[in-house]
């Protein structure tokens, strides 16, 4: 503002329309501010909801026994990443999916997904986030990306393999984030309700915010998929309220090949026929992991 323009501006009395409307101003920028400051304080726990104390290791032991699942380690480490069922060290004929859940939801949640899949010759490994059900640490793109591909490793090394991933809404990101590493012992992929990335999923929820700026675990599956050399089976939502089709749709369009997609007729974000068997499922297996 010119100089002289704000002595005038100053000179007005307290009440004066011109004088109220830039305080307004101001009052709206520092506001503004603020609140971009707050979002990118919280953006772990908005990202990461179920993350923290809900459980101590040992409540969350007895949540997966009473589950029918038992805590395992494929690398042997003291604290398992994840769960599988009683059986999983049995011969099985088509391989493992390691499955990557949801921000909202914990690995056990996913014991039905571990029956559906062992009737259709799998064994299941249901992968747990850092810092969710009772693990120790925190969850971020740096800490469960990689620990994802360790023990993608150590189940290939350990001989359960063919192994294939089923990345469902956040753990769509995290499987495709963990797929950018060209060397990893994959097979296949099957995505669930997915995003071409995170910032776009975000700004369709504070469209007011520079979310692309602020952004810390960005999880670009866009990026992340552009040479992945294996089939990739997308299936989305028609009525996605969290995360809209075009993101989905924006993603498929750049997948490389081989890929196939369904859709989910009247079917919400979390409102679509879950794991239960049907035909989707057996044609989306078939797809990753042909017989």
């Amino acid at each position: 503002m010119p100089s002289s323009l704000w002595q005038r501006l100053k000179a007005l009395p307290w009440w004066h329309p011109y004088k109220q409307g830039v305080r307004l101003l101001i009052y709206l920028v520092i506001g503004y501010v603020f609140l971009c400051a707050f979002l990118y304080v919280v953006q772990n726990s908005l990202l990461y909801p179920a993350a923290g104390q809900h459980f101590t290791p040992e409540e969350a032991l007895q949540q997966s026994h009473e589950a029918g699942l038992m805590a395992w380690s494929p690398g042997g480490n003291a604290n398992a990443e994840g769960y599988v069922l009683p059986d999983f060290h049995n011969a099985i004929p088509r391989g493992t999916v390691v499955v990557v859940h949801g921000n909202g939801e914990y690995a056990w949640d996913h014991i039905d997904t571990a029956g559906a899949l062992k009737q259709r010759g799998f064994r299941a490994y249901l992968y747990e986030y850092p810092g969710y059900g009772g693990r120790p640490g925190s969850p971020s793109e740096r800490t469960i990306v990689p620990e994802l591909r360790a023990v993608i490793r150590a189940l290939d090394k350990g001989g359960y393999g063919p192994v294939y991933l089923w990345g469902q809404s956040l753990g769509a990101g995290v499987a495709a984030a963990a797929c950018a590493d060209e060397s990893l012992p994959l097979h296949g992929l099957l995505l669930i309700t997915p995003w071409d990335t995170g910032p776009h999923a975000a700004a369709t929820h504070y469209p007011f915010v520079p979310v692309g700026l602020l952004m810390t675990d960005r999880y670009d599956s866009l990026a992340n998929l552009a040479h992945f050399a294996h089939p990739i089976f997308l299936a989305r939502s028609d009525h996605d309220e969290v995360i809209p089709p075009p993101l989905s749709l924006n993603l498929y369009a750049h997948l490389p090949e081989p890929k196939k997609e369904l859709v989910f007729q009247d079917a919400g974000h979390n409102s679509w026929p879950g794991s239960t068997p049907n035909s989707w499922l057996d044609e989306a297996l078939d797809f990753i992991a042909p017989r």
